[in-house]
């Protein structure tokens, strides 16, 4: 029986689509919340390992960003184990650092920018041969919300290439993906992120909030379609 761990950062990014999907499946899932206090479960008993977003960066030292180590070394053990993995976000970053690729702020002309929103991102010919896009166009939208990049982990394969951010989406090994871009968020969850992330999100550039907020509910269905083709495919790994 399938059985899902999540890593979950703050109470504001939840699993969203994807905890509706597994109980839409009848697929047990346990949410390790990490600003509690929390123990690390034996993973014997979970088939996958899903890690969300969140505030934090993978460079941040262990006072401000405690469980990243605890994080890590989970991702590498559930892949040792060949069991499914999939990364969103901080989640896809801290697997960039768990098989050795570097994590840094996102860099446009020498100065910093965010990447938040909706964009359009694009698979490479490895991407539309990935197991996890299987279906998806070849461009699609997703919603942006972080500073953060990655570069490859060395034999990762590139799959979803972007405009303000380049490396979107890898595959490491055959089972354990990382992604930089969110399909998981209701208009409702964006608005809360808006309000919540609101110094973090003016810091460095210009913003449209309203706009943000708009594309929410303009893609939902579009993201909506596109998060159950991605859940489906990974439970298929």
């Amino acid at each position: 029986m399938e059985k899902l761990l999540i890593l979950q950062h703050v109470p504001h990014e939840p699993p969203a689509r994807f905890a509706d999907l597994a109980q839409k499946f009848g697929i047990q899932m346990d949410i390790l919340k990490l600003w509690e206090n929390y123990k690390i479960p034996r993973i014997n008993e979970y088939s996958r390992l899903l890690v969300l977003g969140g505030p934090q960066s993978v460079y941040d030292p262990l006072e401000k960003y405690p469980s990243k180590e605890d994080e890590i070394n989970l991702i590498k053990n559930f892949n040792k184990m060949k069991k499914p993995v999939l990364g969103i976000c901080l989640g896809g970053q801290l697997m960039a650092k768990a098989f050795g690729g570097r994590v840094y702020p996102n860099k446009v002309q020498g100065r910093l920018l965010k990447e938040t929103g909706f964009y359009k991102v694009q698979l490479t010919e490895n991407g539309e041969s990935a197991e996890l896009f299987k279906g998806f166009p070849k461009s699609f939208p997703v919603f942006q919300w972080h500073g953060d990049v990655f570069e490859l982990p060395k034999n990762a394969k590139l799959l979803a290439i972007g405009e303000k951010a380049r490396n979107q989406a890898f595959v490491y090994g055959k089972l354990a993906y990382g992604i930089l871009f969110h399909l998981e968020f209701t208009p409702k969850i964006v608005e809360e992120l808006v309000r919540i992330d609101k110094r973090w999100l003016h810091e460095d550039n210009y913003v449209n909030e309203r706009e943000i907020i708009e594309g929410a509910y303009k893609n939902e269905e579009t993201l909506k379609i596109l998060m159950e083709r991605l859940f489906n495919n990974w439970l298929n790994l």
